[in-house]
């Protein structure tokens, strides 16, 4: 994992100081992939890039991660380059990739890195990793806890609540089955939105009427 001293520092301020050891461990061992901070990302918080003939493998995490965040999803991303390197042909999160991320996260499953409230979810998250960890909502939830200014979570919200979500408004509706139905204001289209998903508050309908 190679970087520039100022990702390396970087890095560091971004994740629990427990874990530190650890990753700097991955770096000297895998100079093939670069890992850097990215600026925050509407539609994910971190990948994963495949060599070109030009660039190295890359990773990126979200820098508006709170630092148990940005470590969890780092180890998924990580767990992506390795099971590249070993299988090359794999499902993006089959059998090969959810064994690779357990193994990489077993060093962290420790009071060290993570408080209590996390090691209980994560040692249930482990058991079947999801393909991301915002579909793991018992994992978000938990996470949330530690951002220094969370946002509400959709499923936190009453029934007709306007909220905007990527840059739209919604008006939130009934729970379909794992997501909820929601109406969005701008084009009238109905999406199905995560209900752990981040929101930001508006005016009520009345009050949007009335001005």
């Amino acid at each position: 994992m190679a970087a520039g001293s100022n990702d390396m520092i970087r890095l560091q301020a971004h994740l629990p100081r427990a874990a530190w050891p650890v990753v700097v461990n991955w770096m000297r061992r895998n100079p093939k992939v670069r890992v850097s901070v990215s600026r925050p990302r509407r539609t994910k918080l971190g990948d994963y890039r495949t060599a070109t003939r030009y660039l190295p493998h890359r990773i990126t995490v979200n820098e508006d991660l709170n630092r148990y965040a940005f470590l969890v999803v780092l180890v998924h991303e990580f767990a992506h380059y390795v099971t590249f390197a070993k299988y090359h042909r794999h499902a993006p999160h089959g059998a090969e990739w959810k064994a690779e991320y357990k193994r990489l996260m077993r060093p962290f499953i420790s009071k060290e890195v993570f408080p209590a409230d996390l090691l209980r979810v994560l040692e249930h998250h482990l058991h079947d990793a999801p393909s991301s960890s915002c579909t793991d909502h018992d994992l978000m939830r938990v996470l949330r806890r530690y951002d220094r200014d969370p946002l509400p979570f959709l499923e936190e919200l009453q029934e007709n609540t306007v909220f905007r979500f990527n840059s739209k408004l919604f008006v939130k509706g009934r729970r379909m089955r794992t997501r909820f139905r929601c109406r969005c204001l701008n084009n009238r289209r109905i999406y199905l939105i995560d209900p752990t998903a981040e929101v930001h508050l508006e005016l009520p309908l009345s009050a949007r009427r009335a001005s």
